[in-house]
């Protein structure tokens, strides 16, 4: 399922005016993927400023009755409105956090941007950020991962090319360790520590090592390699194990 471009919505004249503004920003900001939409009421449509940039849609009928189309062809969508309101109309699409889209929230005063769906998988925690910077608002993110400063095992050298090799089972119990405070090893067998901001230091509970040999007991092992693993070690992890493929190497 290939998805693309974000959509914002909005109910009420002033938030109207909030989506054409931000719309107008994310547009010129060069960094959306995409492109950008606003979906108003007819009757508000007049409150937004011209924008060759920005296509806009009236929502002539129930938003409810254009969501099921926005939910599976936007990449994002953007609602300026309360959280209630957008929990009960994505509610009945919602269908796996790996084929979601991000779903974000903005109160009409522009102070907080929430996003409420696919945060990780969907990029919807570093959009809130984006747009947060845009609009001059708070980002409330809500992960424990980002909350915490961490690294987000799903997303870990996504950036770097990084294929990740890994169940649903391991990569909860993975980011379970993490966020909980236990030993987690890294082992570097195939990168060095970029994979980690320099500016920041890293949690207590991450061990990088440089080989398998180093690693000793913990709760959760992310082996970044282009080699292959005994399946008798694997075997014995289980879902201790996540491994992580830098791009061109082989399973």
């Amino acid at each position: 399922m290939h998805r693309s471009g974000t959509a914002i919505l909005a109910l009420t004249r002033g938030g109207t005016v909030l989506a054409g503004r931000l719309a107008s920003r994310m547009a010129a900001s060069g960094v959306v993927s995409g492109a950008v939409e606003v979906h108003v009421p007819e009757r508000f449509r007049a409150a937004l400023e011209p924008n060759d940039a920005v296509r806009v849609e009236s929502i002539d009928k129930p938003v409810s009755a254009r969501m099921s189309r926005l939910f599976v062809d936007r990449a994002e969508l953007v609602f300026i409105a309360s959280a209630g309101i957008v929990v009960r109309l994505i509610a009945p699409l919602l269908v796996d956090k790996t084929r979601d889209p991000a779903v974000l929230v903005i109160d009409e005063a522009g102070r907080f941007v929430i996003p409420i769906l696919s945060g990780h998988l969907g990029g919807a925690n570093a959009s809130a950020q984006r747009i947060a910077a845009l609009l001059g608002a708070k980002a409330v993110l809500t992960t424990s991962s980002d909350v915490q400063g961490t690294i987000a095992v799903d997303l870990l050298g996504r950036e770097l090319g990084w294929r990740v090799e890994a169940d649903r089972e391991a990569l909860t119990h993975a980011a379970a360790a993490v966020v909980n405070g236990e030993r987690v090893v890294v082992i570097e067998e195939a990168c060095g520590r970029e994979w980690w901001p320099s500016d920041r230091p890293l949690p207590d509970n991450l061990d990088p090592v440089g080989s398998w040999d180093r690693a000793g007991e913990a709760s959760a092992y992310l082996w970044v390699t282009r080699e292959g693993i005994d399946p008798a070690l694997k075997a014995r992890l289980g879902p201790r194990l996540v491994v992580y493929r830098p791009d061109g190497s082989e399973s």
